[in-house]
């Protein structure tokens, strides 16, 4: 019996149907083009010294931050206080006050505690899944601590002073399969590698560090751990070839610098509170080390200084970087009337306040921030002054 066209006419359009109800179940859409995966939307995790028991992460929404003001916060009598941190994310007991070191990488953060009270394991705390899970033992041989902990290519470097070895360490953790019956199975393990060779010495802190725009290389600067003001040279560790190089210049900034690619440069807090950028060294890989290369980074400050008000005394700043040339100022400060020089359970005793802005170059070649910066300040309590606010951007 020959079809009739209303008939080919139905069958073409089931047809059509059933091959759009197959592109949704794969992942398509109705035109028939494969739909990509939603991007997750980041947000900046905070982690403070905040209990009497130990750390806490909090997790903080940067689109209710005010544009170039204070305007919701509560006031009284004229004067802006500062708001609640949301509820924890995630609380932290520290084990007999172990000091603990946090890095991110992807969607996660590490906690790596102090293992002097006893082989602790890492924590990795996943902000997708909300997922607590436990890595691999912290080795003996970083006991004492670790003086810098820093991620480069999937893989966390930790440094450790030699308070307990009289040497420094040095440590890799990597994710590698557990040869387990599941073949997808990974697990993460430690590595112990090449620690410095002199003249780094047995008396020398690490000030500030940056990973190159190559994600394989880190640069340490270090100081004598008697004057930590007074800095010394710098280190680079290739983790491709496994070789450190001396260079006789140091970074111009304190604890971490990010690389910013639209800058092409290293961007960093300086010791006076501005914001400095500072350009990449060329002389970086080969596996062979040499002591010899730039002898003096060029670098620059911006103009604008992140001051606070005059009744505040500042405590500790950091900076975290949010990606394409955005930035976030930390800063921790003591209000005037506070009578505890660590107002753990003070609710009013300290401030914690948030500036998130961007930076550029201007037709001159100066580094300088954008016209648009957003900030928000709240009440935080404080354990101790040891550990400076930290913040990612995951």
């Amino acid at each position: 019996m020959a079809i009739g066209p209303r008939t080919k006419t139905l069958q073409s359009r089931l047809f059509r149907r059933g091959q759009e109800y197959q592109d949704q179940r794969r992942g398509g859409d109705l035109t028939g083009k494969r739909s990509q995966p939603a991007r997750r939307r980041k947000h900046l995790y905070l982690v403070l010294d905040d209990w009497e028991k130990g750390f806490s992460v909090h997790k903080i929404d940067t689109d209710s931050f005010d544009s170039d003001s204070d305007d919701d916060d509560d006031r009284d009598g004229g004067v802006a206080v500062a708001g609640h941190l949301p509820d924890p994310a995630l609380r932290l007991e520290s084990p007999g006050g172990a000091d603990m070191s946090f890095a991110a990488m992807g969607s996660k953060i590490f906690i790596v505690t102090d293992a002097r009270y006893g082989q602790t394991p890492v924590l990795v705390y996943d902000v997708e899944t909300a997922g607590l899970a436990i890595g691999p033992a912290v080795p003996a041989q970083l006991r004492c601590g670790f003086s810098t902990v820093v991620a480069a290519r999937e893989m966390l470097y930790a440094f450790s002073p030699p308070a307990c070895n009289k040497q420094h360490s040095f440590y890799v953790m990597s994710c590698t399969p557990t040869g387990s019956h599941d073949p997808g199975g990974e697990g993460w393990s430690w590595r112990s590698l090449l620690a410095p060779p002199p003249p780094f010495d047995i008396y020398e802190i690490i000030t500030s560090y940056a990973v190159h725009s190559d994600g394989r290389t880190i640069f340490m600067t270090t100081s004598y751990s008697d004057r930590p003001g007074l800095q010394k040279s710098t280190y680079s560790f290739n983790t491709k070839y496994c070789v450190w190089r001396w260079h006789p210049w140091v970074l111009p900034f304190r604890g971490q610098g990010y690389f910013d690619s639209e800058l092409d440069a290293w961007v960093g807090l300086h010791k006076d509170g501005y914001i400095c950028s500072c350009e990449l060294p060329s002389d970086i890989g080969s596996e062979t080390p040499i002591e010899l290369g730039t002898m003096e980074l060029d670098w620059q400050m911006a103009e604008d200084k992140f001051s606070r008000k005059e009744t505040e005394r500042h405590l500790r700043a950091s900076l975290t970087y949010l990606g394409r040339s955005k930035f976030c100022l930390l800063q921790s400060v003591m209000r005037k009337g506070s009578k505890a020089k660590y107002p753990l359970g003070d609710d009013g005793g300290c401030v914690l306040h948030l500036t998130i802005f961007g930076l550029k170059y201007n037709n001159k070649g100066e580094l300088c921030t954008t016209n648009h910066k957003s900030s928000r300040s709240y009440r935080v309590t404080r354990h101790t002054d040891f550990f400076p606010p930290v913040a990612f951007w995951v």
